[in-house]
């Protein structure tokens, strides 16, 4: 089975976390459907999901007669009450016409993309994450830009961002049921990353949860390295370079939060990612250089001149 996905990340326009009482009204994006709520370890609420209609080309390596009708899921997801995500997907499978039939027979398959023309699931994974939709393609963002306005309008935010940063989309692509379990991830601009996975051992919501929670931690590790190289821990003043991190401790470094709500096989192939590209390892490096500066400032105004100990 064949997933097509794509998750964009940023940082909800708010000064101060919002509840999760709030997040909860906020989330609530279907009447009567409920919104996913979880208080450990950090708050995390998913609304529920929504459907999008598409009737567009689908991307197939050379063959341009492939069409796609069906529908996408998409819904929000805030973490912390600060990172927020707004995911959509859809399965993309052969159909047995050579035509559009009636609109009540994609409807029944919620979340599922039939196929009309040649149907190669390699290839059309590989098309997909290669590059920008065409004007007349499967175009994920659009439709879940569309679910993160409709959420962010549920609540009065302040406007006021609390820390520096951009949004950062991750398009991926999931073989599942293959024999041989693989995640790739790749850097493709400092704004996009594409991420191919393979696995037997994960089940779709599996897929979904744990494409946004890397979406999640490559976001988080961004933008706190974006912060540190905006804020260099020497230099002349070191109030001023105390008061452009403290953000990031305030609201970032207790974010993170890797390998929870995934299921083993979803953890599995985290942790082989992890040992490959070090996402960890390089996170606790800089949150230890962030603490040990501040340490280290606080040392020094102490032991300032005219300041009672």
């Amino acid at each position: 089975m064949l997933v097509l996905g794509e998750v964009l990340t940023s940082l909800l326009p708010t000064s101060a976390a919002v509840p999760a009482d709030a997040a909860q009204r906020m989330l609530g994006l279907t009447a009567g459907a409920p919104v996913i709520r979880s208080d450990r370890p950090i708050s995390y609420v998913v609304s529920p999901e929504r459907l999008e209609g598409v009737d567009c080309q689908v991307p197939a390596a050379l063959d341009r007669g492939v069409r796609g009708i069906g529908t996408v899921a998409t819904r929000a997801v805030l973490t912390g009450g600060h990172a927020f995500q707004a995911s959509a997907r859809t399965v993309a499978e052969r159909s047995r016409y050579s035509r559009r039939v009636l609109w009540s027979h994609y409807l029944a398959r919620p979340g599922t993309l039939q196929i009309i023309g040649r149907y190669q699931e390699e290839a059309m994974a590989a098309a997909f994450l290669a590059g920008a939709p065409k004007p007349s393609g499967l175009d994920l963002t659009p439709i879940a830009e569309r679910t993160a306005i409709r959420a962010r309008s549920g609540v009065q935010l302040a406007r006021k961002v609390a820390v520096p940063s951009d949004r950062i989309t991750l398009r991926w692509a999931a073989l599942l049921g293959a024999g041989e379990e693989e995640l790739h991830f790749r850097v493709d601009s400092p704004l996009h990353r594409t991420v191919r996975i393979a696995t037997s051992a994960c089940d779709l919501a599996d897929v979904v949860t744990l494409c946004e929670s890397l979406a999640l931690h490559d976001w988080l590790l961004t933008t706190l390295e974006a912060i540190l190289s905006r804020a260099p821990l020497t230099g002349p003043s070191e109030g001023a370079v105390v008061d452009r991190i403290q953000p990031a401790v305030d609201h970032l470094l207790h974010l993170w939060t890797p390998g929870f709500r995934l299921s083993r096989g979803a953890r599995d192939l985290w942790d082989r990612l992890d040992r490959l590209a070090g996402f960890d390892h390089q996170w606790h490096t800089s949150v230890n250089r962030i603490r040990d500066h501040m340490a280290v400032s606080t040392l020094r105004e102490r032991d300032r001149p005219g300041v009672p100990r």
